[in-house]
């Protein structure tokens, strides 16, 4: 090996050295990603039979309880109301009877909310009872229950009170209303 070989040659293996002890680990600036996609917004009443009258001269009332069932899994924290309106209670039956009309349905109360999934229930911001009384004839959409913003995150349910007045001479037959139950966003 020639006197220059021999230089490059201890040249390459100090460089070599070098660069081997004075070698910083290897970084990489690496993540962990996870989606979550939103949910539905729903609300429903349970179907309800309110209990059998006899035929009468004068107008009865028939009360019963009905449960409201609210979920907000959209992720959204945008809060929610629900309103829940009747139609007529339209006759079935062979007596010829006549329709009742809508105002004869009222909600008489509205429980506080219960949680069955979810976020808890907050004494400020809900789900909860609104300000506004709820209670009145269903012929309008009364809103029952609404969470503000950051709450309600979760499955709820709700008691309430209704009342249906039947009017006096009520041909015997089946008198049946359609709910409508909507849910939005926003209190």
């Amino acid at each position: 090996m020639t006197k220059n070989q021999a230089r490059l040659t201890a040249a390459a293996t100090l460089a070599t050295a070098a660069l081997a002890v004075g070698a910083a680990p290897a970084l990489a600036a690496d993540s962990v990603t996870q989606g979550v996609t939103a949910g539905a917004r729903t609300a429903s009443v349970a179907d309800l039979a309110l209990t059998t009258k006899a035929y009468s001269h004068s107008a009865q009332t028939s009360t019963g309880s009905m449960t409201l069932t609210a979920d907000d899994s959209t992720g959204s924290n945008a809060g929610w109301n629900v309103t829940i309106q009747s139609s007529a209670f339209v006759y079935t039956g062979g007596n010829g009877g006549s329709n009742v009309a809508a105002t004869g349905f009222a909600l008489t109360s509205a429980a506080a909310p219960a949680m069955t999934a979810g976020q808890a229930v907050d004494v400020t911001g809900g789900p909860l009872v609104p300000s506004t009384s709820p209670v009145g004839t269903l012929d309008t959409a009364r809103k029952t229950v609404q969470a503000n913003t950051s709450f309600g995150n979760g499955t709820y349910t709700q008691a309430l009170g209704v009342s249906l007045t039947i009017p006096a001479q009520s041909a015997a037959g089946t008198y049946t209303g359609t709910l409508t139950t909507t849910i939005a966003a926003a209190p």
